[in-house]
């Protein structure tokens, strides 16, 4: 491990609060205005660039930086705080951090790994590396079960006014001329009442887009996403297995696995089967906010063309593989922020890697049932999940649906309570609360999207539940979803108009 946080106590993370503050600062560089901090500490998730003692079950939304990796920041990097990283130490340093992931996920050497400062900013890698000449076809699917901004980000638009490397851009204007022409497509995961698509249908969807796209002379990049916003996976990999046999040609897949809740074996099959895989390290991985990697396999590399310039105004120099074909027209600078967050989450993938994975089963499977018991005694539902399907994005995030108990709960007044409970839960439990942002899954009878809020394990807690005994989980996962239950009927009581009471646990 590169970051290794034994023997680090109290007075190593913060010796003496300057070198602590000036890594806080640094930790949110190197982004755009997501990341940035309010008058409160906070970016505008809620989510603190020193380490909290909040309870974390936000990690589907985003995380804060945890004690040990704040702490191994701060050892390793104390001494050059105050100085800009060189380009030079930043390719060497990014370059270390592909060797870390190459074996964690148990990458072979013709894999490129891309950087980028979010899942939403990969989805420009996979632009250029489907670019082919012809104008390209973006199918996307789940837009509202992915990152916010990839709507116009998949399209080859600018999603912000803003670049993470500070460039000034305007918004929705396309990012570089070749992919001006660009159209987005858009597939839905559930239907309207909420149920996930089967995954036959969805494939199907996306294969009858692929010829149209085709038959007009384009090239269609299609979107497939392991572990939504809600914890879907569609297309089911076999599905997604007939789909390339049928059109891989044609067409260059993109998995969206940015919430990181993929086992390496799945990353790997993704990869075998000739698709860019997009994960983050600030979600799952509880990494801080935020930090992207791609993974390109060899078969794609090895045809791509020289990246458009346009990029120039995205990333850095470093962030792309020295050999990929026009990458000398990107800055040879450093971004310090971007290298401290990726860092960070690597050390939270290391430390992980080495939990047993039947620990690993035992713990999701006692959040799974913490989770629903908390729910059941609230009178709130599940969101339903994606039917016979077990994997990380399955176990470690439950998305519950508010307007079952609360009939007249949309999505906006479910964002009011996310956010009350984001400020208040200190002084209504004792306790900072973080939970996963409300998520559009499903309509209510007057066609406004229902309220819903998510819960969810994070590579971190994992490791941190993992070594309790059974009985000392049980009363960890007990009082913390009492403390949530009773964080989320204090914010009812302010922020939903409730027609009956609910009893505080």
């Amino acid at each position: 491990m590169r970051l290794s946080p034994k023997g680090l106590d109290a007075r190593a993370l913060h010796p003496d609060g300057r070198d602590a503050a000036r890594l806080t600062q640094l930790l949110v560089s190197g982004g755009d205005r997501r990341i940035r901090l309010d008058a409160a500490g906070r970016n505008q998730y809620h989510a603190s660039a020193a380490p909290s003692d909040a309870l974390a079950y936000g990690s589907s939304t985003i995380s804060s930086i945890s004690d040990h990796a704040f702490a191994a920041l701060l050892r390793r990097w104390r001494p050059r705080l105050d100085r800009p990283v060189a380009a030079d130490d930043y390719a060497r340093e990014l370059d270390a951090i592909r060797d870390g992931l190459t074996r964690y996920f148990g990458l072979d050497d013709g894999t490129a790994i891309i950087f980028a400062a979010s899942g939403t900013d990969l989805e420009y890698a996979g632009l250029a590396a489907a670019h082919d000449g012809r104008p390209l076809t973006a199918i996307l699917l789940g837009r509202d079960e992915v990152g916010s901004g990839c709507v116009h980000s998949a399209a080859g638009r600018f999603f912000a006014e803003e670049t993470a490397i500070g460039a000034r851009v305007v918004a929705q204007a396309a990012i570089d001329p070749v992919f001006a022409g660009t159209e987005l497509v858009d597939v839905p995961v559930r239907d309207d009442s909420g149920q996930p698509r089967a995954s036959a249908a969805v494939a199907g969807e996306l294969a009858r887009h692929v010829a149209r796209a085709v038959a007009v002379g384009r090239r269609a990049v299609v979107h497939v996403v392991h572990g939504s916003k809600s914890g879907l996976t569609l297309p089911a990999l076999p599905d997604v297995e007939r789909l390339v046999a049928a059109h891989g040609d044609a067409m260059t897949v993109v998995v969206d696995a940015c919430q990181l809740r993929i086992a390496p074996a799945g990353v790997r099959r993704y990869l075998d089967l000739g698709c860019i895989v997009m994960l983050t390290g600030s979600k799952f991985a509880g990494g801080p906010p935020f930090s992207g990697f791609a993974f390109v396999p060899a078969a794609i590399r090895a045809r791509v063309r020289p990246l458009p310039r346009g990029l120039r105004r995205i990333a850095c120099r470093a962030e792309w593989p020295a050999d990929w074909p026009g990458v000398d027209a990107l800055d040879a600078r450093g971004n310090f922020g971007l290298l401290l967050r990726l860092e960070a989450a690597l050390s939270e993938i290391e430390r992980f890697a080495a939990v047993p994975d039947d620990r690993v089963a035992a713990v999701s499977a006692r959040f799974c049932q913490y989770a629903a018991d908390m729910a059941g005694r609230l009178g709130v539902a599940e969101v339903p999940g994606a039917g016979g399907v077990s994997c990380l994005a399955t176990q470690t995030l439950r998305t519950i649906d508010l307007s079952a108990r609360w009939p007249d709960c949309d999505l906006d007044a479910a964002r009011a309570l996310h956010a009350h409970i984001a400020r208040h839960a200190r002084r209504d439990t004792g306790r900072e609360i973080r939970l996963g942002q409300p998520v559009r899954t499903h309509r209510l009878p007057d066609g406004r999207s229902a309220g819903t809020l998510r819960l969810s394990l994070s590579m971190p807690l994992i490791a941190e539940f993992a070594a309790l005994v059974p009985a000392a989980l049980d009363r960890r996962l007990g009082d913390d979803m009492a403390l949530i239950e009773r964080a989320i009927a204090a914010a009812a009581d302010v922020t939903l108009d409730r027609k009956t009471p609910v009893a505080l646990a």
